[in-house]
């Protein structure tokens, strides 16, 4: 049987490098991209919608809301209506590297399939979104939420 997550997660170890890379910047990791992408479209965004949103359980989200408060990227406030919620703001700082990052991703995605044709493209869409749903569907489920 082929092993479609050793290669899924090889391809995002190396996104994750590129950005490193691409991106310079001393206190960003790669990975940490996709939380200022999200809180920068949603400002207000609650810890736990974010780590909702984009798949994480909530203390790796609250680990990461505090690294890059600490770096100055966002602002945790608590919510004015409920005590208990921390909403999620974008500073300056990642407004101005949030179009950054979407150049360094547009680059990626291009460099990957530079050599694909626009029938490929659309084939690997579809299966990546049909086994994105699959996952999505499990993570989703009572079985997941019950372990």
């Amino acid at each position: 049987m082929i092993s479609f997550m050793r290669y899924i997660n090889r391809i995002a170890r190396c996104s994750d490098q590129y950005r490193n890379d691409s991106l310079n910047l001393d206190n960003l990791a790669g990975y940490q991209y996709t939380y200022i992408l999200n809180i920068c479209r949603n400002p207000g965004i609650s810890q736990e919608k974010l780590a909702k949103l984009i798949y994480i359980n909530k203390s790796n989200v609250t680990r990461q809301a505090a690294l890059l408060e600490q770096n100055g990227y966002i602002e945790r406030r608590t919510s004015e209506c409920d005590k208990r919620v921390i909403k999620l703001y974008p500073t300056a700082l990642a407004e101005e590297v949030y179009p950054k990052i979407l150049n360094v991703l547009h680059e990626w995605n291009d460099f990957l399939t530079e050599d694909f044709t626009e029938e490929e493209m659309e084939i690997l869409q579809k299966l990546l979104e049909r086994m994105m749903d699959k996952a999505i569907t499990y993570i989703e489920s009572e079985k997941h939420n019950n372990i």
